[in-house]
């Protein structure tokens, strides 16, 4: 019940008297305690005279109806906090009424009940006890002087049938009184305090009132009854309820009950806002992983520590035979497999799934050889088959350079004979530690990463190892966190079939959860795996047909000439093989090869070969779970299972399951209803409670699949104590719960691991694809998506879901040959010849809808004659008139100049600050494409527009990503998924707009209602607006239909979103270096004089200053074998044009590296060459232009001080990438906030 609840009924309770007699004009009450409360209540009977009172107090579903037993009201009230926000109250008679003190006096009654049951209070007395004065009766029950001592009451106890309500003030006394034992000899001074005790009544209810004065603190009453009944919502300190607390509190006497009770909560409050005691701490010591997983729990630092005993789960009480069944009879007749006996899983999982719960099972269980109790890996998911559990089996994979592991390296050679694709999958996450160090370095979060200043050469070594360590600690927490999404989202999510629906539900442990009483289920307090869970995890009834083979292939190999099955070695015999086996195995783990894969001189296996094992592994259906699947290659194994669980004493299968709550087998045929299985069960055992834990848990029969609830199919004790081993792993991990924040793992290593629900219900595995073997499968591969399953189970589920359009039935392939160019004539040949290169950009925008629309018609979707028509349609309407680039230059001065003069913020009298990007660049760009191209952008000239400009441009900008810009394998999908978004607001608003242009008038409305106009006439003549409302008719008026028109203005409007954005703030950035002080003064020399050219020598400024700059490029796929400036090219090379290096080659362009005006149109290529030149070109520039202008008609313009006026950007490959606010995302044009400062001295002329 909540504690707030508690404190207001009673404060309402103690307060109930004068609230009547002073605000409902009921007489005073007379001042016999005995006659209190039925002068109080008298007033029931009859109907009310204020009904303003009762509609203000009657509360919702609620009624307190006092013709029912003592039981049952406490039944009903036993838990006050299911109050909703109302209370009604019922009295006899049938009358309704509102009055809030009668409703709250039973409420506050039925609370003192709740809490103290009659033989408590009889018992205790002291501070809210009920006094019954001696010989006085309640309910029958007869009080005396002697009833402290022990009463006992009889259960049938209870309020009579149709009580009356004058019946309670017969029964109870409602005097409060604090109870001190009284002395016999009188009292005597003492300067401490009095022998004995004195008797000492608290303050009555009126004397509590006059204390704090009712009208004063009405409005603090309600504003605590409000908060009490938000359940749990943050509480808004702005109505001071803590401090209207304390006001009520001091406010009362001394000895006041109430006082005592509000002091009470406040205090336990307050206690509870913290942690006690922490379980997060300052510091690298704590802030990252230890190598044995010790300070998990940095309390109990030995806690899941490797190196520790194994826990156990189950007591063991019960008395099990002492002779039990041979393990060698037990495999035969109950687990073996039997020759074409193979059952796949029902739900369709593939390996895959089963190699992930491989290496979680190598990962928290390493039995030492020489004490079978010891775990010799921590016993949390960290990873350790890759890293680890000591510094020493770190020392070998690690670089000890910037974070780096050595390539293709992983810890765990036991894994080495486990089937190949669990090795390739721990490659893949050495890999993906790699990319993440990488990254981490470039991104610098914070300078986290920064080399400290030197003075010597051991200082400098020192902070080397410092960043090493901190890179490689920091790298292991985000890998960490990818793996633990991939675990709950696509490994339980496959266990528990929930890929199999539409649903994104998938339990997830890490989150803050509260109880009732405000309290928070315990997280991040460490774990200690147990030997039961030891034996669970041996999933050896699964492993698959084509796993059984190799593993057979792999056993005769340590055995050669041997002329006995496998199955027939002896526990000595396998021991010994595997003994020499290991210690085959080279030391050194970055030199270690398996399954025939060998590394190549780097280090590195090959991707084809790890993309072939994965696949085959992918498409591999894994067996089921029960009796008689185990493959016979693993009996020794099996065998010595058996032993150990006897050795570790553990607890029966019945004890196992009564610990988890589950009914006990009370049959052999409850075991598994098999009547074969069940009656040798029978003769083995005897009884159900004396079938050992191991093997029983693979014995018993398995769950049937459903969909969504069960894809394991694991056998019913194990399917239960599996979910909660996983949850318990993960929510008992410091690092995956309450230090698994941005803090630690940095805004983008957090974003980098994070699921999308809307990406297969937060599937994670389709990234570590992505990320270790870029390019190698489509971004909507059916293979990867979701690997957990079967190839051909994810065909079946799409289809059945239908979202099968949403995939690509395509296997993997190698990736496109990047070739990459930067010389000025070859570039200009390969971008000119049509027939050898041809652009990529269609199948990404069918993508878009797929199967509904075709987009290879757009001047951007291909090279044929069709593209080229369009183009040049579109260009003719748009630059027609020889006044356009005028009207756009006057657009984006008059626009960026009312943004700056609004959006400025004074800091003080002389300085202003702008947010150049976000509140003047970004705006101004998404405005001009609105008008120049009749978006639906809500404006002055469109006033029932549906978008904002931060909606238009998040959608142009999302679309433009994905076709053009889309060089991001583990992001591709999300980015689909975005852009499906966007371009489906876009073809419908445009749409609309487009209809309503056509329609002439604006349609029907428009004439039946002269003063309804279209809001295509809003747009003033000779405005932009209007400009683009004639070139849409000039495109109808050419035979294009409204939906073709639609997608020729917003699909063209595309190339012109952010690239001009990127562009200026490149160029400003450029003339405001220290360096290039001189341009930047003739800069604003020139703007402050005006003048006719003043346009046209910015123009060549801008152009100048973007061929400096630029880091445009241009891609193309080869179509045929050709030789171009003497280099060859292949069909399906992709050629990447770096146009910026183009601009400065100097064959082509004399004295690249020197700033110089006029230079000819050819040395200016960054806006592309050939047929498909940027066709937004001139508006680009122009727009560029008039901010320039803009700008430079500050005084003393100049970046914000420190990381404020910088753009942070990293190099991903031969792309400049920026970040993000957050520095969370990695974008291709600027969008954070870029801060300049000016000074105010001078208003310039677009000030006035």
């Amino acid at each position: 019940m909540s504690k707030v609840l508690q404190i207001l009924i009673a404060i309402v309770g103690l307060i109930l008297e004068p609230l009547f007699t002073r605000y409902l004009g009921i007489s005073k009450p007379p001042k016999s305690t005995n006659s209190r409360l039925s002068s109080i209540l008298s007033p029931l009977g009859t109907k009310p005279s204020l009904k303003w009172y009762q509609h203000l107090f009657t509360w919702k579903g609620w009624s307190l109806n006092l013709g029912k037993s003592f039981e049952q009201w406490k039944s009903r009230f036993g838990s006050l906090s299911s109050f909703s926000s109302k209370l009604l109250l019922k009295v006899p008679g049938g009358s309704k009424v509102g009055y809030v003190g009668a409703a709250l006096v039973i409420a506050y009654l039925l609370y003192q009940l709740w809490k103290y049951p009659f033989a408590q209070r009889f018992r205790k007395g002291g501070i809210g006890a009920l006094d019954l004065k001696p010989g006085a009766s309640a309910n029958g029950f007869i009080s005396k002087p002697h009833l402290l001592q022990r009463p006992h009451l009889p259960q049938s106890v209870h309020l009579p049938q149709n009580v009356q309500l004058p019946h309670l003030q017969k029964g109870f006394n409602f005097s409060f009184k604090v109870v001190w034992a009284k002395t016999s000899d009188g009292s005597r001074f003492d300067v401490d305090m009095a022998y004995g005790s004195t008797e000492e009544t608290s303050t009555s209810v009126i004397q509590d009132l006059k204390a704090i004065g009712l009208r004063a603190v009405r409005g603090d009453v309600k504003t605590l009854m409000e908060i009490a009944f938000s359940h749990g919502k943050p509480v808004d300190d702005k109505r001071m309820a803590m401090e209207k607390v304390v006001a009520i509190a001091a406010a009362l006497p001394p000895n006041s009950k109430a006082r005592v009770l509000l002091t009470n909560f406040l205090t336990e409050g307050l206690w509870k806002s913290l942690q006690h005691p922490p379980l997060s701490y300052q510091g690298d010591k704590f802030e990252y992983r230890t190598p044995d997983g010790s300070y998990n729990n940095v309390l109990y630092p030995n806690l899941g520590k490797a190196g520790t005993p194994y826990a156990r789960t189950t007591r063991r009480m019960v008395k099990l035979h002492g002779v039990r069944p041979d393990p060698g009879l037990l495999f035969d007749m109950l687990m073996g497999r039997s020759d074409g006996k193979f059952k796949e899983n029902p739900a369709g999982l593939s390996s895959v799934l089963f190699y992930h719960a491989s290496i979680i099972i190598h990962d928290i269980f390493r039995t030492n050889r020489l004490d079978p109790n010891i775990s010799d890996t921590s016993s949390y998911l960290d990873l350790a088959p890759l890293y680890g559990s000591s510094w020493e089996d770190q020392l070998k994979i690690r670089t000890m350079e910037r974070g780096l592991l050595k390539p293709d390296t992983f810890h765990e050679k036991r894994l080495l004979a486990q089937p190949p694709g669990i090795n390739v999958m721990l490659i893949m996450y050495s890999r993906f530690h790699n990319y993440v160090a990488d990254m981490l370095l470039k991104i610098n979060e914070g300078r986290r990463f920064t080399l400290p200043p030197t003075r010597n050469a051991q200082e400098l070594r020192d902070a080397l190892a410092k960043q090493d360590n901190d890179l490689f600690q920091t790298a292991r927490l985000i890998v960490g966190g990818l793996y633990i999404n991939i675990s709950l989202h696509d490994y339980l999510r496959g266990l528990t079939n929930t890929h199999h629906s539409p649903s994104s539900w998938t339990i997830d442990p890490r989150v803050e959860i509260k109880k009732p009483t405000g309290e928070e289920v315990p997280r991040g307090v460490g774990n200690q795996v147990s030997a039961e869970f030891n034996l669970l995890y041996r999933f050896h009834s699964v492993i698959s047909l084509r796993d059984e083979k190799w593993l057979n292939d792999f056993l005769l190999s340590l055995f050669p000439g041997i002329n006995k099955k496998i199955s027939e070695l002896t526990p000595q015999e396998l021991l010994q093989g595997l003994l020499r086996y290991e210690q085959n195995i080279n030391p050194d783990p970055s030199k270690r090869d398996f399954a025939g894969l060998k590394r190549g001189p780097d280090g590195k296996f090959k991707d084809e070969d790890l993309v072939n094992v994965m696949t085959s592994a992918m498409e591999d259906p894994a067996g089921l779970f029960g009796p008689r699947m185990v493959p016979k290659a693993l009996r020794v194994v099996e065998i010595l299972g058996i032993l150990q669980a006897r050795k570790w004493r553990m607890a029966s299968l019945n004890e196992f399951r009564s610990f988890f709550g589950l009914k006990r087998h009370e049959r052999m045929e409850d075991i598994n209803s098999d009547p074969e299985i069940s009656n040798m069960l029978r003769h083995l055992y005897e009884h159900p409670d004396m079938v050992e834990l191991y093997p029983g848990l693979f014995i018993e029969d398995t769950k049937p699949p459903m969909a969504p609830g069960n894809g394991g199919c694991l056998g019913f004790t194990a399917g239960r104590a599996v979910f909660s081993d996983a949850i318990t792993l993960v929510r008992s991990d410091r690092f995956y719960t309450i230090d698994y924040t941005p803090a630690t793992l940095t805004n983008w290593g957090m974003q980098e691991v994070q699921q999308d629900y809307k990406v297969m219900g937060g599937s994670m595995f389709y990234k570590l694809f992505q990320r270790a073997l870029p390019g190698w499968y489509p971004y909507n591969s059916l293979h990867i998506m979701q690997p957990m399953f079967t190839w051909k189970k994810n065909k079946e589920i799409a289809e059945e879901l239908g979202t099968i359009d949403q995939f690509t039935l395509a296997g993997p392939k190698p990736p496109p040959k990047p070739i990459i160019l930067t010389k000025h004539s070859t570039i200009c040949k390969v971008l000119k010849d049509q027939t050898s290169f041809r652009v990529p950009w269609l199948p990404a925008l069918n993508d878009l809808f797929p199967g509904e629309k075709d987009y290879s018609a757009f001047m951007l979707g291909g090279d044929a004659a069709a593209n080229a028509a369009q183009r040049a349609l579109v260009h003719g309407i748009i630059y027609g008139p020889m006044d356009f680039t005028k009207l756009v230059l006057d657009f984006v001065k008059r626009t960026a100049a009312v943004a700056l003069k609004s959006l400025s913020f004074e800091m003080t009298n002389s300085v202003s600050q702008i947010n150049i990007l976000k509140d003047i660049a970004i705006p101004v760009n998404a405005k001009l494409l609105a008008d120049l191209f009749s978006l639906d952008l809500q404006g002055p000239e469109n006033p029932k527009g549906t978008l904002s400009v931060a909606e238009l441009y998040k959608h142009l900008l999302n679309v433009r990503v994905w076709g053009f810009n889309n060089n991001d394998p583990g992001m591709a999908f999300r980015r689909r998924l975005w852009a499906q978004e966007g371009a489906t607001v876009l073809t419908q608003t445009t749409t609309a707009v487009v209809s309503e242009i056509a329609a002439g008038k604006g349609g029907i409305a428009s004439k039946l209602l002269p003063w309804k106009k279209p809001s295509s006439a809003h747009a003033q003549p000779g405005s932009l607006r209007w400009y683009g409302q004639n070139v849409v008719k000039e495109l109808l008026a050419y035979g294009k239909t409204v939906p073709e028109t639609a997608d020729i203005v917003w699909l063209t409007a595309l190339a012109g979103v952010g690239v001009p954005v990127g562009l200026f703030a490149e160029i400003l950035e450029f003339f405001l270096q220290p360096k290039n002080s001189a341009h930047w003064e003739r800069i604003q020399d020139l703007v402050q004089k005006g003048g006719p050219t003043t346009e046209q020598v910015l123009r060549q400024y801008v152009l100048e200053a973007q061929r400096m700059t630029s880091r445009q490029r241009n891609l193309r796929i080869c179509a045929a074998s050709v030789t171009v400036d003497g280099q060859q090219f292949h069909p399906g090379d992709a050629v990447i044009c770096l146009l910026g290096p183009a601009c400065q080659d100097p064959t082509c362009v004399p004295d690249p590296t020197e700033f110089r005006l006029g230079r000819p149109a050819d040395a200016y290529m960054h806006f592309g060459y050939g047929p498909h030149e940027c066709l937004g070109k001139e508006i680009t520039i122009t727009y560029c232009v008039g901010l320039l202008e803009i700008v430079a008609s500050l005084k003393n313009v100049r970046p914000a001080p420190g990381q404020m006026g910088e753009l942070k950007s990293v190099q991903v490959g031969t792309e400049k990438c920026y970040l993000d606010d957050s520095w969370s995302w990695l974008t291709f044009d600027p969008t954070t906030s870029l801060r300049w400062h000016w000074q105010r001295c001078i208003a310039p002329s677009w000030a006035e």
